[in-house]
């Protein structure tokens, strides 16, 4: 019976893995990411001025839930910051194999969002800032545009073209 626990043990984290959604191609259903370069791209983190963008990342985490990063050059060589939107999505990416395609307009009921910034080794300097907040998003085929204020008063906004 010794012997056999690890095996028991592989299999019953396979059937897990099985039962969490992942499909025939053992992959999970139409969830991951869209990397774009921007054409143009600006947004503002807490009190600061709005400043240029480089890079916008679409995570689609579930059909229905997606995040939208603003990623910026950060104040030394090879380090970054991040403006994260989330929340509940209305339309969707489509994708296959963690990788994305977009197909038509989406738009987003913002929940949360997010700052944090990154060192040139990709190590997260501290922890993130992250608020509860109430906006929306819009991605279309060659924009995105986010507007956030958080129950403080803080806001946010986020453009880009691509």
């Amino acid at each position: 019976m010794k012997r056999s626990l690890p095996l028991l043990l592989l299999a019953n984290l396979l059937l897990q893995i099985a039962a969490s959604g992942a499909g025939a191609e053992g992959r999970p259903d139409n969830v991951g990411k869209l990397a774009i370069v921007t054409k143009s791209c600006s947004r503002n983190l807490d009190g600061q001025p709005p400043q240029g963008c480089a890079r916008l990342m679409l995570d689609q985490i579930q059909s229905n839930l997606l995040a939208v990063r603003f990623i910026a050059r950060g104040e030394h060589p090879d380090a970054s910051n991040q403006l994260t939107f989330a929340g509940n999505s209305k339309g969707a990416l489509n994708c296959n194999f963690n990788r994305c395609s977009f197909n038509g307009p989406v738009e987003l009921e913002l929940s949360s969002l997010s700052e944090v910034i990154f060192d040139r080794n990709g190590v997260a300097e501290g922890l993130p800032k992250a608020w509860p907040v109430v906006g929306s998003c819009r991605i279309d085929t060659g924009s995105v545009s986010c507007t956030a204020r958080a129950i403080q008063g803080e806001r946010w906004e986020a453009t880009a073209s691509f």
